[in-house]
Formats: structure tokens, C-alpha cells, sequence
């Protein structure tokens, strides 16, 4: 039986034994169950129910089943909108799984929550509205492990301006059927100060970041495809200078 109650301020002070003794009852994570605590004005009978039904509408109890399991499959993912470009990582077990089109979507929506309103963090995404708004990224994530039957996790997001001088690259890029949806294993987006007329060396670049095994000092290391010449080089003589990027992969 779905209980609802008058939501109570976060503020609320929650008994850590009760916490426990929830946590041990139902096996779900302690923020779900200072949720229901603090639905329920710390009655823990009231909030077992609450927990046992919301568990039972939204796949928790599943999801909490499978978070142990390896995830060494699942794709990253490019999204540019008007306002940003957006790059997110979302593992799961299986390379079928990582082609379902479910799979897709959730990477798709995790992508377009985080354009919205980026976050700092992984943390930080999984508590945001997703576009549907009647569920958080996280809940949504839990919603598609329910629905697909295995382990999936959003393991690095990365946003930045769309301010016309961003590029990025993807390894073993794949197919979408999303629109404005780029997937692959490993993915690369720069920030520059400026895009050059000629963006060759700019790819150059994300190629090289992509199959580097350090990105630490990047501008003193030599280019993969030509030793002869360092990051920092290339980048002086196009004419540009690197002021952020980020690199995300699978596994």
C-alpha cells in the first residue's frame, strides 16, 4: 500500500538505529531510507510500507540486487545542444545490453538532464529532474536495471559551453538511431580559446588524448601519430590554446 504523507523538512533528525534496523530489514540504501523516514515523521513502521511499495513500483529492490556485478561494458556518449556540449559514461554488463535501445535512451536522457543544468558531480546528476520530471536520473537509471535485468551505472559526466571553439571524438563509434546522439567506447571533448580555420589539428589532438595512457603535462607530449612534434607545438602553430578537456571511456 502506497502511503502519502506530508513531506517533512530534510531537516528532520532520523535515529540511527532505526536507520540500521531499516536498512537491515529491507536491504535498501540509507538515502532511500531517510526519504521514507522523513515522509513518514520518523514512524518506522509507516516507513517500512513506504519503503517495501516505492521499492516495489521503482525496481529498487532489484537495482540493489545487481550494484555488486561487474560493469565493464556500456558506451560513452557526445550530445552538443545550443548551450552545451555534454559527455556522459554508462556502463553496464553486457555488450547486448549496451545495444538495446532502452540502454540508449537512458544515456540520451542523461545526457540532455545534465545539459540542462550541470552538475559537479555523478552525485550531483543523479539527484537531478530528468526531462520527463516526474523522476530523478538516478530513479531512472534504477527503472531501466528493472526493466533490462542488469547492473547499470553513470560513471562520469562532463559538461561545458557550447561557445563554438568545442570538439570531440569518439573511439569505436557506433550507431545511433537517437538524433544528435554520439556514441563510442572512448570519448574526448576539447575546450579551445579559439577554433582555427583549420580544425585538423584540433582533432589531431582529441585523437591523441583518446589513446594516450597519461594526460598529465599534456602539452610537453609527443604527438602519437608524429613524435617529431608536441602537443603544445601543434597547438601554438595552429594558432590555438587548450583551456579544458576531458576524456571518459567504458571499462
Amino acid at each position: 500500500m502506497l502511503i502519502s504523507l506530508r513531506k517533512l523538512s530534510s531537516a528532520t533528525a532520523v535515529n540511527k538505529k532505526v536507520l540500521q534496523s531499516l536498512r537491515s530489514e529491507t536491504g535498501l540504501p540509507f538515502i532511500k531510507i531517510k526519504e521514507a523516514l522523513n515522509e513518514t515523521n520518523n514512524n518506522p513502521e509507516l516507513a517500512k510500507e513506504w519503503l517495501l511499495a516505492q521499492a516495489a513500483e521503482h525496481n529498487w529492490t532489484k537495482a540493489e540486487k545487481l550494484k555488486q556485478r561487474s560493469t565493464c561494458q556500456g558506451l560513452v556518449g557526445i550530445l552538443s545542444t545550443p548551450d552545451h556540449v555534454s559527455m556522459a559514461s554508462l556502463l553496464c554488463e553486457t555488450d547486448f545490453v549496451s545495444r538495446n535501445s532502452k540502454f540508449l535512451a537512458l544515456l540520451h536522457e542523461s545526457l540532455m538532464t545534465v545539459s540542462c543544468a550541470p552538475p559537479s558531480s555523478v552525485e550531483e546528476a543523479l539527484a537531478l529532474p530528468t526531462s520527463t520530471a516526474d523522476q530523478s536520473l538516478g530513479e531512472a537509471i534504477i527503472s531501466t536495471v528493472g526493466s533490462l535485468g542488469e547492473n547499470i551505472r553513470l560513471s562520469g559526466i562532463y559538461t561545458t559551453p557550447n561557445t563554438g571553439a568545442v570538439a570531440s571524438y569518439l573511439h569505436r563509434r557506433a550507431d545511433s538511431e537517437i538524433t544528435g546522439l554520439q556514441v563510442g567506447t572512448i570519448g574526448v571533448v576539447i575546450s579551445c580559446d579559439v577554433m582555427p580555420s583549420d580544425t585538423r589539428p584540433v582533432h589531431q589532438i582529441c585523437q591523441h588524448i583518446a589513446g594516450s595512457s597519461s594526460l598529465e603535462d599534456l602539452s610537453r607530449q609527443p604527438m602519437l601519430q608524429d613524435e617529431s612534434m608536441t602537443v603544445g607545438e601543434l597547438c601554438r602553430s595552429g594558432g590555438f590554446t587548450i583551456t579544458d578537456f576531458c576524456k571518459l571511456s567504458v571499462g
